[in-house]
């Protein structure tokens, strides 16, 4: 694991998530969480997750490939808007395979692989996106990443990955703080979307530890918990 002692000058990385007790972030696999909210039994999670970006003074907001093609393919309307964060710069997107046809372009910037394909660059181009590069091969060097996004400007990311992405940073050591929103809601599942989708682990040296910074109860039956990540 890499451990944050031997990474300077990065933002630091919050992840800001809700989810149901059993730290489920979704109903199963490709549905959109949306449909909580639509359904109004997330007990307001996802609206205070999204005020906490805020309350948390992220100035960017990251998130991956893979949740946008799943809010895409299983599109949910709401009634009412979820809270916009006014404190964030940028919509940050880690699309390390190329995979998105993008549409709405303001405020985005976008974190791709150097050895992406060249019709992926030359759409960020023609559309004016602004884009990073980090690495080759099968995924996106995560701390390059980070250190290029520190040189733009950025000093706190909230990250509300998938699980698979969240997983990613967890095991790499780039995580500093947890806020997680518990909705009042048990889903189960074998291979539903959880917090920290990783490899299994091999001992308990990899495990992160956490320290309780905040513990809140908010919305309708949700509760807000904010951990510090020890070192």
């Amino acid at each position: 694991m890499i451990r944050r002692d031997f990474i300077s000058n990065r933002p630091e990385v919050i992840v800001n998530v809700f989810s149901s007790i059993d730290g489920k972030m979704t109903t199963a696999p490709g549905k959109n969480v949306m449909e909580w909210t639509a359904a109004g039994i997330d007990g307001g999670a996802n609206e205070m997750a999204h005020r906490l970006y805020d309350e948390l003074d992220c100035d960017g907001l990251v998130s991956g490939s893979e949740s946008l093609i799943v809010w895409g393919k299983d599109w949910v309307e709401l009634d009412q808007p979820i809270y916009e964060p006014q404190k964030s710069k940028a919509y940050i997107v880690f699309d390390g395979k190329g995979r998105i046809d993008w549409y709405q372009t303001e405020g985005l910037l976008v974190v791709t692989k150097e050895d992406v394909s060249d019709s992926y660059i030359q759409q960020l181009n023609e559309k004016g996106i602004q884009y990073i590069t980090a690495g080759r091969g099968e995924y996106i060097d995560l701390p390059s990443a980070l250190h290029k996004l520190f040189d733009l400007g950025f000093r706190r990311l909230g990250l509300s990955g998938g699980g698979t992405m969240n997983g990613a940073f967890l095991r790499q050591g780039l995580v500093d703080e947890i806020s997680f929103v518990m909705a009042p809601l048990a889903v189960g599942g074998n291979s539903t979307p959880s917090l920290f989708d990783s490899e299994d682990l091999k001992g308990l040296d990899g495990a992160a530890t956490l320290e309780l910074k905040d513990l809140q109860r908010v919305g309708n039956g949700s509760v807000w918990l904010r951990y510090q990540v020890k070192r």
